[in-house]
């Protein structure tokens, strides 16, 4: 799903240190962009994303250009049916973790 295309995507918020160095697109929906902490973000002209020098990549939240939350809410649906998907799968590989995922 779309969910696949941040490397991470949340819905309340996201916060980094100084030294963080992050490869590929963020989102947090529907938590608005000041739910991202510590980005140092840059608008984009067309209002679509923001830019941090700590993100090799593109941030965006809802309260970017129009077409921006329409896309993030399709992407948190993805991301919870992968979430409900993977918490009622059987391991039958024998993983070395233990615990439940829900």
């Amino acid at each position: 799903g779309t969910a696949a295309n941040y490397v991470i995507l949340a819905k309340n918020g996201i916060s980094t240190g100084p030294d963080s160095s992050i490869i590929g697109d963020i989102g947090v929906s529907p938590a608005a962009g000041f739910n991202m902490i510590g980005f140092s973000f840059i608008e984009d002209a067309s209002k679509e994303f923001s830019t941090s020098p700590l993100i090799t990549g593109f941030a965006y939240a809802p309260t970017d250009n129009p077409s921006t939350p329409a896309k993030l809410t399709i992407a948190v649906s993805d991301m919870e049916t992968a979430y409900t998907d993977a918490s009622q799968r059987v391991d039958t590989q024998g993983s070395p973790l233990t615990g439940n995922i829900g």
